[in-house]
């Protein structure tokens, strides 16, 4: 007697990719926290995945002006999500320090 059973194929399942945005408090001490603000995905080609790395600074000043954030350090980060949509593999990352309406840069020396 045979039996009929199925033949289930797994399907890979996508890589998913984001940007997130932390606010670092504490900014220097032993004590810097980095508290979350929040995760964007975003398409990405999978043949050149760190293309869309170059768009970070970007969103995340244009996030920054648009939420209404204040006076401080915030740190902005591409990477693989996981499961629950969460920042999991730092593909690339970025540092701004926000007066609440712009970009702050160091003065030359």
């Amino acid at each position: 007697m045979y039996r009929f059973g199925k033949l289930i194929y797994q399907q890979e399942e996508e890589q998913r990719y984001g940007f997130s945005l932390c606010r670092i408090d504490d900014a220097g001490t032993r004590d810097q926290t980095y508290d979350l603000l929040g995760v964007i995905r975003v398409a990405v080609d999978p043949r050149q995945p760190e293309k869309l790395g170059e768009n970070l600074r970007g969103w995340a000043v244009a996030t920054l002006a648009a939420g209404g954030h204040g006076f401080g350090c915030y740190h902005a980060t591409f990477s693989i999500l996981d499961e629950n949509d969460e920042p999991e593999s730092d593909l690339g990352n970025l540092d701004i320090n926000w007066s609440g309406s712009q970009v702050l840069v160091p003065a030359a020396e």
